[in-house]
């Protein structure tokens, strides 16, 4: 049989209304079809749905057998089982603190079902009981703190724990054969140390809620048994063809005080005007396209460093800065109220992080409203349902949801005193379970009086089922906490399902919409019927994650699931412009000294601008003089971007699948001990000390700059990071390391959407490391960005070669001092730098020039990091001034070795330069007084160079403020001066200011053109 006539057998299936079995999936699969080429513009509906339904089938498919390889290799972690938190006459409940080490991926996720069992030293096991992995209790809230051995636990180094609830049943007590065989007491002291802690063991389970939500979410849509409304409809037609609208939405006009507001006498001063005012040119353009959207759906790419999360939480605080016009009916009466917010993001930890930033957005505002976050709470519903289903059949009254679970843990929490009424963990936002305490305990004795009679009494705890009148009361009590919040943060599986009842939003914000997939987008669309839906993020940076790549389960639909709604829009754009995509966010706030031109030029058609303009900090001075050091003697740093080779650099190590490179690793950290131990480096915004950050696209060269991080003083621990290009989406530093560690590309790492995150971390210097053989392989000039990368960096004179470190130790001492902190350099603090610099002269040092530059003065080779030094005691030229650490010196020294040998450290340093070191560093330690005057010259020259530069940055400021509010001027009077012109779906305005638009230095790239508006 052909493939094209399987393809049409199972697209019959596909098209019906039901979910297609998993079986007949898998039979599919057994074949070796071909990978179907993606989409980006389908010509049906029908295609869209028969391609995501497969598709999604698959991956669940492959989810399974990941899971069962897991299982196979029967993991055990650390582990200490902290407090009973139920007890009945048929079960009790743990709460169970595991440590997963580097294994975090092969535990159960938040939510999600799982089985554990212990092990104990006699490597006896007990037989598997039921666990779920629930949110950071509260009794471990902000402000305490407990142990782990002799390491305190404080609430940020929470995260790297996990906590599940494990019900034992009677039953099912375990017997043990040997006094090893039981457990240690209960950690109620929270000391978690090897002598009270367990070896644990888990049974994992493929999740099929994720996949349940988004077919859930087709079927709503598209099938036998739709249940959306017309609209909803009308909106999913437009999310898959990006077509002939039925309708548009004027959000300005849904929410008058959107727009009112501006024009009013109060306006000017307010909290609010002053965070308008923080917008940007290209924000403020976006802010007024909300006049029109097609069928209510606003598509928002924006750059790295747009601000596109603080222009939704400004859009958010204008929507709800006022009551809606309209009356909503809450209960049975109507009342005007403020718009509620449904905030869905794709992963946990920016749940919390957008949770709190709205949580200090409202402080800031002055406004006052309940903001919860919340996550995975779908499953632990979905067990409360299953384990009360026989007495909701007897009642004949079934309750909607059921909370009881989640509730009693809180509740026992709360109870046996843990907490001390502080009901927050270590988020600033509460999550639901503890916003529903809140709301309890402030109403328990009035309107949830039954409720604490439950609670005081013994009713519910002898019994396996919980009593039907207890469990309506939490229930009443979790729809009336769901109904008071006004911003509810969470993930698109937590906001499906049963939640749609219990919260109706008025607006409906997807960030990161680019991460997810199409159908857990849909999610939004199907569940919820708000005025507007908000999908923003950056199509170039991310794309969803699709894990189905094993031979056993291939999913002929991978290309096209990894291909978002964001990607698609911009496709349907390039046929007819604006007809998906109307605004982009281009302005970048992150990067400075045109840091951002490259990934522009690669990935954004040169349209990324920095909001920094030619603003030049003396921290960004400091860090083009580091980083003049690697490059040619004539050269000067404009961009602060080099790409390095290394020398004789060693083939990359290997872990499986993943690499590291041990001679990157030692000249990356060397570099990290210079910045870190210089009291000039320091941040562009602030005069704080400068952060560091290093990147790599393999997780075992993450574990290895994870291990040098951590011996590093524990000062300079806070100021370094390491993460891996698939997470390191959202945050930044100054100074930037990329490792690409191995000999040959790959298409892995010739990723444009990983290359365009790592590109685009640096705030002030970045440094990319490439193996030199890389650039010599057959395959790297095929490649497609790698190569383009290279090319422009050889264009504008960024790669350089550098010598190889010998040594993997970064040397580090006290936390450097600033300029009022530092003193004069003593007599015995110079005596023990001569003994350490002669203690040291037996090795090769690290600094090194680029092969291509000339020699230079062999003064300005010697790099000397003392105890204590005054402020300007740094040779001319040197961008590493001397700071407060403990002694190490360092010599430019270019030893001769046989041609094809890897010099090692014996062969490098002759007996002759032994010596010249040692008198050289000598020399200059006694000479330090006598070019103390020269020194005094050249730190006036410095300061009046600084003088000079401070004043012309604070020209260009005042003229770049002068523009802008000229900008503003007519932003604000197009508010007023718009004139509507209705037509059968669209409302186009041309704009009086259009010739502005077109003429600012940040749109002149995108031309003149109508704005379209309603």
């Amino acid at each position: 049989m052909s493939t094209m006539s399987r393809l049409s057998n199972s697209s019959i299936a596909a098209l019906q209304p039901t979910v297609p079995s998993t079986i007949a999936w898998q039979t599919n699969a057994s074949t070796n079809l071909r990978p179907v080429p993606p989409l980006k513009i389908f010509p049906s509906i029908e295609e869209f749905v028969r391609r995501h339904k497969e598709g999604t089938e698959a991956e669940f498919a492959a989810e399974q057998k990941r899971v069962d390889a897991i299982n196979k290799e029967q993991l055990k972690f650390k582990a200490w089982v902290l407090l009973k938190a139920r007890q009945t006459a048929k079960r009790s409940e743990y709460l169970v603190i595991v440590d997963p080490g580097k294994d975090e991926r092969k535990i159960a996720q938040q939510g999600e079902p799982a089985k554990l069992r212990i092990v104990f030293n006699d490597e006896s096991v007990t037989r598997f009981f039921d666990a779920r992995r629930v949110e950071s209790p509260m009794l471990l809230a902000s402000g305490s703190t407990a142990s782990l051995g002799n390491t305190a636990i404080t609430a940020r180094s929470l995260e790297k724990l996990a906590f599940f609830q494990v019900t034992i049943h009677v039953a099912e007590a375990h017997h043990g054969k040997s006094e090893e065989s039981t457990l240690p007491p209960l950690a109620t002291d929270l000391l978690l140390g090897d002598d009270n802690a367990v070896r644990v063991n888990f049974l994992l389970t493929a999740s099929d809620v994720t996949k349940n939500a988004e077919l859930a979410a087709i079927n709503q849509l598209y099938g036998r048994h739709v249940g959306a409304t017309e609209r909803q409809l009308q909106a999913f037609e437009y999310f898959v063809l990006f077509r002939n609208p039925r309708f548009v939405v004027n959000l300005h006009e849904r929410i008058p005080h959107m727009a009112t507001a501006m024009r009013e006498p109060l306006w000017p001063g307010s909290r609010l005007a002053k965070s308008y005012e923080s917008l940007n040119f290209a924000q403020r353009l976006a802010y007024i396209g909300f006049r029109n959207l097609r069928c209510g759906i606003c598509i928002l790419p924006g750059c790295p460093g747009a601000g596109k999360t603080h222009f939704n939480l400004f859009t958010i605080a204008m929507a709800q800065s006022r009551p809606l016009p309209t009356p909503v009916r809450v209960g049975h009466r109507l009342e005007k109220r403020c718009a509620k917010v449904l905030y869905i993001v794709d992963m946990n930890s920016p749940v919390d992080d957008v949770a709190n930033r709205a949580v200090r957005l409202y402080e800031e505002l002055g406004m006052t409203k309940s903001v919860i976050r919340m996550k995975g709470w779908g499953a632990e519903v979905a067990l409360s349902n299953r384990l009360n289903a026989a007495e909701d059949a007897a009642s004949g009254d079934p309750i909607t949801v059921d909370f009881t679970n989640q509730f009693l843990r809180t509740a026992n929490l709360m109870l046996l005193g843990h907490g001390s009424g502080n009901t927050r963990s270590s988020c600033n936002a509460p999550s639901l379970d503890e916003a529903a305490w809140q709301y309890y305990d402030s109403r328990k004795e009035t309107q949830y009086e039954e409720l604490t009679k439950f609670l005081k009494g013994e009713l519910w705890e002898e019994n396996e089922v919980i009593p039907l009148r207890f469990r309506r009361c939490v229930y009443n009590l979790y729809r009336d906490t769901l109904a008071a919040a006004d911003f509810i943060a969470t993930t698109p599986v937590a906001a499906s399902n049963h939640f749609r009842g219990l919260f109706k939003p008025d607006l409906v914000f997807f960030d990161e919409s680019p991460h997810a997939r199409e159908l857990s987008n849909l999610i939004a669309i199907a569940n919820f019927n708000p005025i507007a839906w908000v999908f923003c993020g950056d199509y170039r940076q991310t794309m969803p994650y699709v894990g189905s790549e094993s031979p056993g389960c291939r999913n002929v639909y991978r290309g096209q699931m990894q291909i978002s709604m964001m990607e698609r829009a911009a496709a349907a754009n390039k046929e007819d412009p604006f007809c998906a995509i109307q605004h982009e966010l281009f302005i970048n706030h992150r990067a400075f000294g045109g840091l951002e031109q490259l990934a522009s030029q690669l990935w954004y058609d040169g349209k990324m601008k920095s909001a920094h303009g030619t603003r030049t900090p003396a921290s960004l001075l400091y860090v083009r003089k580091f980083l003049e050091r690697y490059m040619d003697y004539w050269s000067c740093c404009t961009v602060p971007r080099l790409l390095v080779h290394v020398k004789d650099c060693g083939p990359e190590g290997r872990d499986g699948t993943s690499a590291w490179n041990p001679t990157h690793a030692a000249w990356v950290m060397a570099r990290v001990g210079e910045l870190l131990n210089d009291k000039e480096f320091k941040q562009a915004d602030r005069d704080e000390p400068g952060t560091v950050l290093i990147i790599s696209p393999y997780r075992k060269a993450y574990r290895e700059y994870k291990n040098a991080i951590k011996k590093l003083p524990h000062w300079a621990q806070s100021r370094v990071e390491t993460r891996t290009v698939d997470v390191v989406q959202g945050h930044e530093a100054d100074f930037v390391f990329v490792d690409l560690v191995k000999e040959v590309p790959t298409r892995f790492v010739d990723n444009a959407n990983r290359l365009c995150v790592a590109l685009t971390r640096a705030r002030q210097g970045e440094v990319v490391l490439m193996h030199p053989k890389m650039v010599q392989a057959p395959d790297f000039r095929r490649t497609t960005n790698l190569r383009r990368i290279y090319d422009l960096c050889v264009e504008k004179q960024q790669v350089v070669y550098v010598e190889k470190e010998w040594t993997t130790a970064t040397v580090l001492g006290r936390q450097p001092k600033s300029p009022a902190e530092s003193t004069a350099t003593s007599p015995a603090t110079a005596t023990s730098m001569v003994t350490s610099a002669v203690s040291m002269s037996d090795r090769p040092m690290s600094h090194a020039q680029p092969v291509t530059s000339p020699n230079k003065d062999l003064a300005t080779s010697i790099h000397s990091s003392t105890t204590s030094t005054t402020s300007g005691t740094g040779k001319p030229g040197s961008c590493a001034p001397e700071t407060t650490i403990a002694p190490t010196v360092a010599v430019n020294y270019e030893p001769t070795s046989p041609a094809g040998n890897e010099a090692g450290p014996e062969s490098l340093v002759s007996e002759l330069g032994r010596d010249m070191e040692r008198k050289l560093v000598i020399r200059e330690v006694h000479t330090r007084d006598v070019g103390k005057d020269e020194q005094v010259k050249n730190e006036e020259a410095k300061n009046e160079e600084a003088k000079n530069e401070e004043a012309k940055n604070e020209e260009a400021k005042n003229e770049e403020a002068k523009n802008e509010k000229a900008m503003n001027e007519e932003v604000e009077g197009a508010l007023e001066k718009v004139e509507l012109v209705e037509d059968s779906v669209a409302v186009t305005t041309t704009f009086p200011w259009e010739k502005a638009v077109s003429e600012h230095p940040w749109t002149r790239s995108r031309g003149s053109r109508a704005t379209a508006i309603a």
